[in-house]
């Protein structure tokens, strides 16, 4: 398989009690907008890592991964651009947002979606999946393979 170059970012679902957690964009295009907590992933890093340490860096909060949610895909100037949602569990759920990035966040339900102003609807889609029907699952074959190994279904 020969390498390609790829836009990775990854986003966090992080449902309780069928509200899921969402956060306004503070700055950049994206600016004043909801969607979930987000980033990119840093070179040398496995997705599930970089959605954890996005939480731990916008949110202040550290969780485990459950599953994957969807996966986005589209080019940007001819580079696959590719977005991958997790469902994950908060462990400590005590919310410090980092007011550089986010301005705000909230809980909000299935029925508040349609108010608010959203990064895009593909965000809105991935939200509103992880919230109505997920039922997917993460095996985790890390001990067994020595090294960072990760099965989604």
């Amino acid at each position: 398989m020969r390498p390609v170059t790829t836009d990775l970012g990854v986003a966090a679902c992080l449902v309780e009690k069928n509200k899921i957690l969402l956060v306004k964009e503070g700055k950049g295009p994206q600016n004043g907008l909801w969607g979930l907590p987000k980033g990119s992933v840093d070179e040398g890093e496995l997705p599930q890592l970089a959605v954890k340490r996005e939480l731990r860096e916008e949110c202040g909060i550290d969780v485990e991964v459950q599953g994957l949610v969807g996966l986005r895909e589209c080019l940007i100037k001819e580079t696959p651009a590719i977005f991958i949602a997790y469902l994950v569990n908060s462990i400590n759920p005590v919310i410090e947002i980092d007011n550089d990035e986010i301005t705000d966040y909230g809980w909000f339900e299935l029925q508040d979606f349609e108010t608010l102003s959203w990064i895009s609807e593909a965000m809105k889609e991935l939200a509103k999946k992880s919230v109505t029907n997920y039922d997917g699952e993460m095996i985790d074959y890390t001990e067994k393979r020595g090294r960072n190994y990760f099965l989604y279904l």
